[in-house]
């Protein structure tokens, strides 16, 4: 099986007010709709590695227990919703082993999994896979072969590979042009492009024996999420662009594709001698 489903468990707020002071004002609704994401999961028989933010295991611990319980894979997103690059190597190393510590009391699972906050492991933050390697992480899904005005290294290699001794990244699906690679397996581009054009794009990669990584996040099948105005009103359009449509387009994903973890799914490409 060469098609991983990856979540990003954070809250809707967490990527509208980054400053986590300001985090207990907000209505926190990660449980119900991860919830709603696993019951959907259940049904069509597929598992998923979840990239746990930190804040949220510690609101709600017996949601990430039910998670490792269900077979799926728990993951770190980091303890706090920080560029990795605005961070000091030092601050990053802290980050990241409060959050494994902390989801590794809620699971007596190894972590093994992360993925930066806003894919932020870019060409001015290299470092943090050194980093990743030494503190045990085996994968990593952090770097984003896209253009974009925040995150991504277009150059980056496309295909899961070892990019340090031990640590392996497996960027998000892209689809190639002539003019860079298109971002649609996922996200806002997922929630933007027309299921047709999706599921297109999906089939394409996979008639040419390309291995498949999607992501979401549960606050993209809850629509009636509360309405914030952040500093930006781009991040605010695209933030809430389309969310009552995503949950039904997650739905027809899940009927035609099988998922599994980003663990699983690597270990399988060695075994087979792809990677």
């Amino acid at each position: 099986m060469e098609q991983v489903l990856t979540i990003d468990l954070e809250d809707w707020f967490h990527s509208l007010s980054p400053a986590p002071e300001n985090w207990n004002q907000f209505e926190r609704r990660a449980g119900q709709s991860t919830a709603l994401m696993m019951e959907s999961l259940d049904r069509y028989d597929s598992k998923a590695t979840f990239f746990v933010l930190g804040d949220v295991a510690k609101k709600h611990p017996r949601l990430i227990q039910q998670i490792h319980n269900a077979g799926h894979e728990v993951g770190t997103h980091g303890m706090e919703h920080r560029f990795v690059f605005s961070q000091q190597p030092r601050e990053f190393r802290e980050d990241l082993r409060k959050s494994i510590d902390l989801l590794e009391s809620l699971t007596g699972a190894k972590v093994l999994s992360y993925r930066a906050p806003y894919f932020s492991v870019t060409n001015d933050s290299l470092w943090a896979l050194d980093i990743l390697r030494e503190e045990g992480v085996s994968y990593d899904s952090s770097i984003f072969p896209v253009h974009n005005s925040r995150y991504g290294i277009p150059a980056a290699r496309r295909s899961p590979h070892e990019i340090r001794d031990g640590l392996f990244e497996w960027p998000i699906s892209t689809f190639p042009t002539p003019f860079g690679n298109l971002p649609f397996a996922g996200g806002v581009y997922f929630r933007f492009l027309a299921w047709r054009c999706v599921y297109g794009m999906l089939r394409r990669l996979q008639t040419q024996g390309e291995p498949i990584l999607f992501y979401l996040h549960p606050w993209e099948l809850d629509p009636s999420q509360p309405r914030f105005r952040s500093s930006s009103k781009f991040l605010d359009a695209r933030h809430y662009w389309r969310l009552g449509a995503a949950r039904g387009k997650f739905e027809q994903i899940l009927k035609r594709i099988s998922f599994t973890t980003l663990a699983q799914g690597i270990e399988e490409l060695r075994g087979r001698g792809r990677i």
